[in-house]
């Protein structure tokens, strides 16, 4: 609130149940913004926070489901209004059905409000819509409040809220998620702990998955046994208990030729010997996310073609790590002074296109005939992002993406290649696909592998398949 303007009003709202179909809900998360402000864990629920001279500097309104035996009984405990004061710090604590009642009084007289709107185009078409077919007709009917076709309460609130935000002047309406992604850009030392263990947690279980599959298995089962080894308790030596409540993402279980789709999810083939199998997955360890790729040969040992063509994207993936850890792709020795982390001035797509250029010499020396003047390796080879912001969402902070990397950022490195059944490359690189993926956190002068645990020389991947190396 400090950096907020006088006259400021925040209105930051929870996220609501998601429904696969009826009245089966898919397992609650919190809207993101909103727990990162508040810790609250509970749907439907909003609070506003009015700029004050005071000594917190703000005053807090905290609206919220009421306790309930009956819901309690299903769902569990609801914190309620007494709850909300006693452990969230609220100044007044309400009922979330008032909420639109007592909304316009608290945000009348601000001269900013700071708030994100849910659902601003199909708010835009109900008034366009009215304004066309009622405003001849009755002139007042276009300043009442809107009502747009909603399905649960949780969906009509939304659209109620966003009705009275959007009446407000256009002047006094401000981006939230915005101010509030410049905070969570750069990582308190409480939250680089937990970013490192949900990389520790996430490094093992690829670790274990890679010692698990064998030819034969499904992607789904390496999905589900990933999830598992997430999901268990076990000490990485951090100190901390636990595992991941939850997966960050839809995993990435990609063999042999289903690799070169870069998300592919649906995770439903069988593994075949000889293949490769490339797995995009991290779990999420209290509230913060991780985003790992490992891509290793399910039989055990790489092919000849397999080796060559993953050691051209480890080199790739190191330079750039080594950019942003020491100032240099090429480090000449230990005593050199450090130049990395946010010294290094780098953005992401700086990095992008040094990441391209690596690429397009090594693929060179394989024998992929590249146009030197085209953009063949950016839009075939390598058509994503070397990588992104992440934290408690997977991907983060992409508004400021061109902004130079600053120490408490966290971004992955995540270099690949995809090489389709296609005459102009060479035949024995066909059908593969290979992405190695890192995170890293910023430091001033350095950064920090955090996903340091989970294999990726040829030499440890494959000592991990055969069992050579076994981790319990």
């Amino acid at each position: 609130m400090d950096s907020l303007p006088d006259g400021s009003t925040v209105v930051l709202r929870a996220g609501s149940v998601k429904y696969m179909s009826g009245n089966i809900f898919y397992r609650f998360r919190q809207a993101s913004d909103f727990w990162y402000l508040t810790g609250f864990e509970e749907p439907d629920s909003v609070v506003v926070l009015e700029k004050k001279q005071s000594p917190k500097g703000y005053h807090m309104t905290f609206f919220s489901s009421p306790r309930d035996a009956h819901k309690e009984l299903w769902e569990g405990p609801i914190t309620g209004q007494e709850g909300a004061v006693k452990h969230f710090g609220a100044d007044d604590a309400l009922e979330i059905g008032s909420l639109t009642r007592q909304l316009p009084n608290l945000i009348s007289a601000s001269s900013h409000v700071y708030a994100d709107i849910h659902n601003a185009s199909s708010l835009s078409a109900a008034q366009s819509s009215r304004k066309s077919l009622m405003g001849l007709l009755d002139p007042v009917f276009t300043h009442r409040p809107i009502h747009t076709v909603s399905n649960t309460p949780s969906e009509r609130l939304s659209f109620e809220v966003d009705s009275i935000l959007l009446r407000l002047a256009e002047r006094k309406r401000k981006n939230l998620g915005k101010e509030v992604a410049t905070l969570r850009r750069v990582k308190s030392p409480a939250e680089r702990r937990l970013m490192k263990g949900a990389a520790k947690r996430s490094a093992r279980a690829h670790t274990l998955t890679m010692q698990y599959a064998q030819p034969g298995m499904s992607e789904a089962e390496l999905e589900s046994w990933f999830q598992h080894k997430c999901a268990q308790s076990c000490d990485v030596g951090d100190g901390l208990n636990g595992g991941c409540q939850r997966l960050a993402y839809v995993p990435v279980v990609a063999s042999g030729r289903n690799a070169l789709t870069i998300h592919h999810t649906s995770n439903d083939q069988q593994i075949r010997e000889g293949e490769l199998v490339l797995i995009d997955a991290g779990g999420e360890w209290n509230g913060y996310a991780s985003d790992i790729t490992r891509t290793f040969p399910v039989s055990g040992t790489f092919t000849a073609a397999q080796k060559v063509l993953y050691q051209a994207v480890l080199n790739v993936q190191k330079k750039c790590i080594s950019i942003l850890c020491t100032g240099s792709p090429h480090p000449t020795s230990v005593s050199t002074p450090l130049n990395g982390g946010e010294a290094a001035k780098m953005t992401l797509p700086a990095l992008h296109r040094m990441s391209t250029k690596f690429l397009a010499d090594e693929l060179t020396s394989l024998g992929f005939k590249l146009d030197p003047y085209g953009r063949e390796v950016e839009e075939r080879l390598y058509p994503h992002l070397v990588g992104h912001g992440v934290g408690i969402d997977l991907h983060e902070s992409s508004g400021m993406r061109n902004d130079e990397l600053v120490e408490g950022q966290v971004v992955t490195v995540e270099p690949g290649v995809y090489v389709p059944a296609d005459k102009r490359y060479p035949e024995e690189f066909h059908n593969i696909g290979i992405r190695i993926e890192d995170e890293v956190l910023i430091e001033k002068d350095h950064g920090v592998v955090l996903s340091v645990d989970a294999p990726k020389e040829i030499e440890d991947i494959e000592a991990v398949c055969q069992g050579k190396i076994q981790l319990r």
